[in-house]
């Protein structure tokens, strides 16, 4: 299944939907351009209420939720919601692993001045919850911080059974799908420390989606071609197979120590092409549109707009 998290469009229940208070929704997407409403279809069933629940319920809820996937009543068409991030809120940061593609480690390299150094192990950092955004949320470029925004395609697992000091050989056990991150970095923000933190946690700087793929339906990770394009120029294309360190080995080495849980995000490392490697540079400018297209799993668009210099906002629960 490719499940999603969507805002209805309407909530009078005139089309087809319960009519309930409009909040977020677990939905199982049929087409490229229709999504069933597994939360009204399984009614007051809280292990169907959203993505959180769902992994948290394990195979019962997946059970469930496949077998409502013949409902055609409560299938309607992408265009008439907001689909979000998969998981709008993570319970904790995004982790995320760098320098996981001969490509990147080699191209950023020579862009750096520097002999290619291919790790020993993953190299792990994290993103605050307050980065994620879904699809066609704008990424903030904010010229009072930054003039090299660029962009990271990346292939994410989304751990379902948590755990820690995972073998390696019953790692694919703990995960519960795949999804697609954009891990966007302000490049000089990001190299005037020996922290990635700041450069790479700015509010909007982790798109997340379009859908999470169940692992039983992920293709093999060598058909799995990770793409992105900025304003229909292909900047990044090469398959998730080749990876350094493969999804399994991931989640054994960070879970050495640190428990995972179900829900977690842990995004896998781009492959190179990335902004800051061509010659010359083409770093993300207000206006420019990034698509993402991973194959099994969609295709995502996010428009890149400035921010206007505005007074400190309080934090609100509803973010992003």
């Amino acid at each position: 299944m490719r499940l999603v998290t969507f805002a209805p469009g309407d909530t009078d229940g005139t089309d087809g939907t319960d009519g309930t208070d409009g909040a977020d929704r677990l939905g199982a997407l049929i087409t490229d351009d229709s999504v069933l409403d597994l939360t009204a279809a399984a009614a007051d069933d809280p292990r169907l209420r959203s993505m959180p629940a769902l992994i948290a319920s394990g195979e019962d809820g997946l059970k469930i939720a496949r077998d409502l996937l013949d409902r055609t009543e409560f299938v309607r068409p992408l265009d008439t919601v907001q689909l979000r991030a998969p998981i709008p809120r993570p319970v904790k940061s995004v982790y995320c692993v760098g320098l996981n593609f001969r490509s990147h480690v080699e191209q950023n390299a020579t862009a750096l001045g520097l002999a290619p150094d291919i790790p020993d192990v993953p190299l792990f950092f994290s993103k605050p919850v307050t980065s994620v955004i879904g699809p066609d949320q704008p990424i903030r470029h904010d010229s009072r911080l930054t003039a090299t925004l660029d962009y990271e395609i990346e292939l994410a697992i989304v751990i379902g059974k948590g755990g820690t000091w995972i073998p390696r050989e019953q790692a694919a056990e703990h995960i519960f799908g795949y999804t697609v991150v954009n891990d966007v970095s302000a490049r000089e923000l990001q190299w005037r420390t020996s922290q990635f933190l700041y450069g790479k946690g700015q509010d909007s700087y982790c798109p997340v989606g379009p859908a999470i793929t169940t692992a039983d339906a992920m293709p093999a990770l060598d058909d799995v071609v990770l793409r992105l394009l900025v304003n229909d120029d292909v900047r990044q294309e090469e398959p998730a197979g080749n990876m350094i360190f493969d999804p399994e080995t991931v989640v054994a080495e960070l879970s050495r120590g640190i428990t995972l849980e179900p829900g977690d995000i842990i995004s896998l490392g781009t492959p190179g092409g990335c902004a800051y490697q061509m010659v010359p540079t083409r770093y993300l400018v207000p206006g420019d549109t990034v698509v993402m297209e991973v194959t099994g799993i969609g295709r995502m668009t996010n428009p890149v707009v400035e921010v206007a210099p505005a007074r400190h906002r309080a934090a609100s629960p509803a973010h992003p």
